[in-house]
C-alpha cells in the first residue's frame, strides 16, 4: 500500500492482486495493475489500515518488552 493518495491505498478501490486487474467500486472502472500506484481522483478516501487481529491470551498477557518487530508475522494472514 501507497502512502500518498492513490488507488492502492484508497477506501473505493480494490487493489489489483498480481496481473490481475484491479477495480474501482465507485467509478465502476478496471484498474490496471502497473497504474494503480500512481492513479486517483478526488473521491480518494484513505483505506483504513489493516491491523493484525490480536487473540484473546495475546490480549491478556503483554509481550516480551525485547522483541523485534517482525513484519513478515504480521502481514501474513
Amino acid at each position: 500500500m501507497g502512502h500518498g493518495p492513490s488507488c492502492r491505498s484508497c477506501r473505493h478501490c480494490q487493489p489489483p492482486l498480481g496481473e490481475q486487474v484491479g477495480w474501482c467500486a465507485l467509478r465502476r472502472l478496471p484498474i490496471h495493475p502497473e497504474l494503480a500506484g500512481d492513479l486517483w481522483c478526488h473521491h480518494w478516501t484513505a483505506r483504513p489500515p489493516r491491523l493484525p487481529q490480536l487473540l484473546e491470551r495475546q490480549r491478556l498477557e503483554p509481550l516480551p518488552q525485547n522483541r523485534q518487530l517482525a513484519l513478515p508475522e504480521l502481514l501474513e494472514g
